[in-house]
């Protein structure tokens, strides 16, 4: 099943042309998206999404296409595609605001349990370019990241600045279990403000873990003892190597917040079992 889309008020199949060339969003990137995990038919923390999207599309100057896009568009979809787990896509452009839903896709099983692994890149876009700040369209960067990670052998690319400091993973955010305490970088280093990674710091407390925001090297990422990734899909991806250094993959820390997440998530969409 492809999913469904709600188009412009329209629902559509996802794969039926909705949207013009013409669009600015296809012709130049000049837009803003957002993707969720819908459990149960409910995507979690889907308002800090909504939130982070009106303030990217403020800095574009979209707001009036992002406000289109409300809780109960996202609900109307959902109930459209008749998936209770799905992937949610927002995406605005001067002309269109598009909610897609389709089936949830997960990284394989054994990573969960083994880890991924990843590779050091340099990132193109410094970190005080808007479009650190946004989850804009214009995404090539990280996809090319991405592709030459997979190219090399590794499932995950990680970014960093000129001065080696980690910005972000690809497509994730970063990770690292240093001293016991959760360390991940700073926002002012450039990297996305993840809905996932804010949670996962909200847990921390409830197990015990202390966590902070500060700049991370490269060479203090690879002396860590675990090492992990964040994203509302792939919730906690355990790291099992970064540039071939290896990790304990789904160690104590990384387990307990894991753990931590999923009865978060539960416990705000009143979710049994």
């Amino acid at each position: 099943m492809a999913g469904i889309a709600w188009v412009n008020g329209r629902i559509v199949d996802a794969d039926e042309p909705a949207i013009a060339v013409t669009d600015r969003g296809f012709m130049y990137g000049e837009g803003l998206f957002e993707t969720m995990r819908a459990y149960g038919g409910r995507v979690f923390r889907l308002e800090q999404h909504l939130a982070r999207m009106l303030r990217g599309a403020e800095e574009l100057g979209l707001q009036e296409q992002a406000r289109r896009l409300r809780s109960q568009e996202v609900t109307e979809a959902l109930a459209a595609s008749d998936l209770s787990d799905a992937v949610v896509r927002l995406t605005v452009t001067s002309s269109s605001a598009v909610v897609l839903v389709r089936p949830l896709s997960l990284p394989p099983a054994e990573r969960y349990q083994r880890g991924c692994a990843a590779i050091t890149l340099p990132s193109v876009i410094t970190s005080v370019s808007l479009l650190r700040r946004i989850k804009s369209l214009n995404y090539l960067d990280k996809l090319l990241a991405q592709r030459t990670a997979e190219a090399a052998g590794a499932h995950e690319a990680i970014l960093l600045d000129p001065d080696d400091y980690v910005i972000e993973a690809a497509r994730r955010n970063v990770f690292a279990v240093i001293g016991g305490r959760a360390v991940t970088p700073p926002i002012r280093r450039g990297l996305l403000p993840g809905i996932t990674r804010a949670a996962v710091m909200q847990v921390a407390a409830r197990v015990g873990v202390g966590h902070e925001e500060r700049d991370l090297t490269r060479e203090e990422l690879l002396s860590a003892k675990e090492c992990f990734l964040t994203s509302s899909i792939a919730e906690i991806l355990p790291v099992a190597s970064v540039d071939g250094r290896t990790f304990r993959a789904a160690g104590p820390v990384t387990a307990a917040l894991t753990q931590a997440y999923r009865d978060l998530v539960a416990e705000e969409l009143n979710l049994s079992g």
